[in-house]
């Protein structure tokens, strides 16, 4: 009589056991996964600043493009209307729409580095997004493990006295 039942206190004490390994087990697991994931969202908020710095940065060099090249076109619609001259090719004509074309050809480069650096800003912030809504999921579970393991270890206790 006393064999079985003893034998079965011990089966119950060892998957005790095995349970409360299991949630320490998943409770290093996920304060792991947790600080993994915080460590990420640090990285990906200093590439946030970055971008943010970069695309500033271009906005101010496409800003001072836009002055040069009114001016350059002001200088060639002026030649192009002048009172008693035929409109010829001279080398101030076309070194005016040599720098127009450089401009024109510069601002759509600035134009295109600054929407890739708004798109990647945006995806970022996205991403940062998702990891916050992870972290947020990550940090309940802990909790609730958590408690699930101390009102374990309360329950055991209570059994052991």
């Amino acid at each position: 009589m006393f064999v079985p039942q003893n034998k079965t206190i011990n089966d119950l004490l060892a998957q005790n056991d095995k349970v409360n390994y299991s949630l320490r087990r998943r409770i290093y697991d996920t304060e792991r996964i947790k600080s993994e994931l915080e460590w990420q969202k640090w990285n990906m908020l200093t590439d946030k600043d970055t971008f943010l710095k970069e695309i500033e940065n271009l906005e101010n060099a496409l800003y001072r493009k836009l002055n040069p090249k009114m001016l350059v076109e002001t200088r060639c619609e002026e030649r192009l209307y002048r009172a008693g001259i035929e409109l010829c090719l001279d080398k101030t004509t076309i070194g005016l729409h040599k720098e127009h074309f450089q401009l024109n050809n510069t601002t759509k480069m600035l134009n295109d580095k600054l929407n890739q650096a708004k798109a990647m800003h945006n995806v970022l912030i996205e991403q940062i997004n998702v990891l916050d809504e992870q972290l947020k999921n990550k940090t309940h579970a802990l909790n609730v493990d958590q408690k699930c393991l101390q009102y374990r270890v309360q329950l055991d206790n209570r059994n052991c006295s």
